[in-house]
């Protein structure tokens, strides 16, 4: 049997022509990229700098991605007839999915799963292997309007970067823009309004914790709205509070009276479940679990948040593994509840897992980067409380990222690397890729040292 493989594919003919001009244009490259970080400041958009902004694409074989996409969708067929079939019968999702106490009260599982918003777009996390793809979380919604508009970003520094000119690449063939299939999304589930008006929806807790974050994240919303607008669509950052049904069911922005046509989460968070008001019928958090608010879709339902980490036991024995040709393959990273299980299986075999937050917030810890007195509480925490998923540990693909390590000095680091798929209706749109230093037990949502976020062009 073939050892597994440890290395991110890149087309590394393509890669070596690239890196070689790299290295021959080097004061070239510095330039462009510093007026490129000057230019977005101007237009109030920080950009990653230095370690955390690579200044060549990775290269990865289309096929690859392509395959990944698709046969993610498909298992998301899958657990999504899971949930239909389930969601008939009561308690029988709550069986399999451990969301919170009595969720299937505040949230309209069936209609929700049904909705054709339900599927519309994903962006799931994984790690892409030369003989593998390994899925480690679902991400049904959250974040993507962040990572997202951060794309558009990159792309634009790939349009007229000096090695890419001079290869002759066709940058739009070669590099999807996600960002704007997903407002292409929002467009075509907002109707047939000319100049359609977009509730950018959170829940009033989430958007304080988003306001808490730093400015730069503050910066790309604002810019997200500012493409929504361009695309012909009066969008709103609010809160359930900023919204309501008139006696008719019309919906309408509380502050101007002004009709929403297009209801679309962008912290798509638990809080709405999590809140025991939602339970009572009339209150504005009841009528946001539906698939509609009023006449209007909602993008994409609640119902979906059941698509994440704490989804994957049940995916895994859906049978979603699938297999290319050469025998590149789809995996599920193997995960189970832990709860009601005893603390040696995680505490002897510490390095072996990473224990995540089932559902609710981007709690993660992987053993391998936790010492043992702090592991023993982390897994105590976990085996006593529904909360959580225990998913065996992968060590992240490794490649050799090229960047501006004080924004002058090139050099090409070994780095480990995290793929987000961006998937449209089932069909590859895009790929985010994050990369830090090489070290065992990195979490990329956490940010750790090196930190950056680039983008994959399909070749």
């Amino acid at each position: 049997m073939n050892k597994a493989s440890t290395l991110f594919p890149q087309d590394w003919e393509r890669v070596d022509e690239f890196d070689r001009l790299l290295k021959r244009n080097v004061s070239a490259v510095r330039d462009y990229t510093q007026e490129f970080h000057e230019r977005w400041a101007s237009n109030g958009v920080t950009t990653l700098k230095g370690a955390g902004w690579t200044v060549r694409p990775f290269l990865v074989p289309a096929a690859r991605l392509h395959f990944v996409a698709a046969a993610f969708f498909s298992a998301m067929t899958r657990l999504r007839a899971a949930m239909m079939t389930r969601a008939a019968v009561p308690g029988a999702i709550a069986s399999v999915l451990p969301f919170c106490s009595d969720f299937e009260k505040h949230i309209d599982v069936a209609a929700g799963a049904e909705s054709p918003a339900c599927m519309a777009y994903f962006r799931p996390d994984g790690f892409l292997f030369e003989d593998r793809f390994v899925l480690s979380e679902i991400n049904y919604g959250n974040g993507i309007i962040i990572s997202g508009s951060y794309t558009e970003m990159v792309a634009d520094y790939w349009r007229q970067h000096p090695v890419i000119k001079r290869l002759g690449w066709d940058v739009d063939r070669l590099h999807p823009r996600p960002f704007m299939r997903y407002v292409e999304a929002a467009r075509r589930f907002a109707g047939v309004t000319k100049r359609p008006r977009v509730a950018l929806l959170s829940h009033a807790d989430e958007w304080h914790a988003v306001q808490q974050f730093t400015e730069r994240v503050m910066e790309q919303m604002r810019f997200a709205r500012s493409a929504f607008r361009r695309a012909g669509m009066r969008a709103r950052f609010v809160t359930h509070n900023d919204i309501a049904l008139d006696r008719k069911g019309i919906p309408h922005f509380i502050a101007d009276g002004a009709r929403i046509d297009l209801i679309m989460f962008v912290t798509v968070g638990t809080t709405f479940m999590d809140e025991p008001k939602t339970a009572r019928e009339r209150t504005i958090l009841r009528q946001l679990s539906r698939a509609r608010f009023g006449d209007v879709w909602i993008l994409k339902p609640l119902a979906g948040l059941l698509m994440d980490k704490g989804a994957l036991p049940l995916l895994g024995t859906l049978g979603c593994s699938q297999r290319m040709n050469d025998g590149f393959r789809f995996d599920i990273a193997a995960t189970e509840f832990p709860f009601g299980r005893r603390s040696a299986r995680y505490v002897e075999r510490r390095k072996d897992w990473v224990i995540k937050r089932a559902f609710d917030g981007k709690d993660t810890h992987p053993g391998v980067d936790r010492n043992a007195q702090r592991w023993r509480r982390i897994v105590a925490d976990a085996v006593a409380d529904q909360a959580y998923v225990a998913q065996r540990y992968v060590s992240l693909p490794r490649a050799d990222v090229p960047v501006f390590v004080d924004e002058r000095h090139l050099e090409w680091v070994p780095s480990r690397v995290e793929t987000s798929a961006f998937i449209f209706d089932g069909v590859f749109g895009g790929a985010g890729i994050r990369h830090a230093p090489d070290a065992e037990g990195h979490v990329m949502t956490d940010f750790p040292a090196g930190y950056g976020y680039s983008t994959a062009f399909a070749v």
